[in-house]
């Protein structure tokens, strides 16, 4: 994880936002005790919206690329035959799939996630929003519990934590409020991911209504998280990841509790 880690510091580059031209909605919200964070769009600049923003071509392989994504095709048929209607892939799992079909050698874990990583920097460079390391830093400081509900792979941990200097825990995040598409096997907008983190929560004495979720998809982040109880805030703060969903302006405003233009104003809803 370290390796991966620097290796993501050291080849990732700054990036600027784009202004959404949303007004903020700065709702006071007495009582929220825990703040969950999208990552990709949301704490983390991404001028794709999300992860897998291109196909994959390791090295130029001839064929990888249609391998690869009939893959997650066959991948997706079969886990929506058994009922789950937003599944999600292991990256890792469909290399190691995409080059035995293709009669490569498979080299060892440590390489082949060096190769994935490598792959993302170049084609969904990501960097920190502005303010988002100090918003995390005041409300931990502050006592609130911090918590992430993520579509995500593997490399996402090592890609946050080599961006913002800490591991996870150290920037304040709770263990026990972190949810990962790739570790339950469905993605956003499934609602199991955040049943999941509502039922961690409930663990630690939280009820839905003390927990403000904040993301940039209004479809994927706003309305499931409204649904379980939670508090929402959606993230307007850059052009290029600001999802809608077809709504207008004032239809995704009226719905949500907040919409902020600045991660610093998280702290200023309660």
């Amino acid at each position: 994880m370290t390796g991966l880690r620097e290796f993501a510091k050291a080849n990732l580059r700054p990036l600027q936002v784009e202004e959404a031209g949303m007004d903020p909605k700065l709702a006071r919200m007495p009582g929220i005790r825990a703040v969950v964070f999208d990552l990709y769009g949301t704490l983390l600049i991404s001028a794709a919206g999300g992860i897998f923003g291109n196909a994959p071509d390791p090295e130029g392989l001839p064929g990888f690329e249609e391998v690869y994504w009939n893959l997650v095709r066959e991948h997706h048929e079969r886990r929506r035959a058994e009922g789950v209607a937003h599944p999600e892939v292991e990256v890792r799992d469909l290399w190691v799939e995409s080059l035995r079909r293709l009669g490569k050698v498979v080299p060892a874990s440590s390489e082949l996630e060096f190769s994935i990583l490598a792959h993302e920097c170049r084609v969904n460079p990501v960097w920190p929003m502005p303010r988002a390391a100090e918003t995390l830093s005041r409300l931990a400081g502050a006592g609130v519990s911090l918590g992430i509900i993520s579509n995500a792979q593997f490399y996402t941990l090592p890609v946050m934590e080599g961006l913002f200097g800490s591991s996870l825990e150290e920037l304040g995040f709770h263990p026990g409020l972190q949810v990962f598409s790739f570790e339950v096997g469905e993605g956003k907008p499934s609602p199991r991911l955040f049943e999941i983190l509502g039922e961690r929560a409930a663990g630690l004495g939280l009820d839905p209504s003390e927990v403000l979720y904040v993301g940039n998809d209004f479809r994927k982040d706003v309305l499931p998280a409204r649904a379980i109880g939670f508090r929402t805030a959606l993230f307007a703060g850059d052009a290029r990841s600001l999802r809608l969903g077809g709504l207008s302006e004032d239809e995704a405003r009226e719905t949500a509790d907040a919409v902020i233009t600045d991660l610093a104003q998280v702290a200023e809803l309660f």
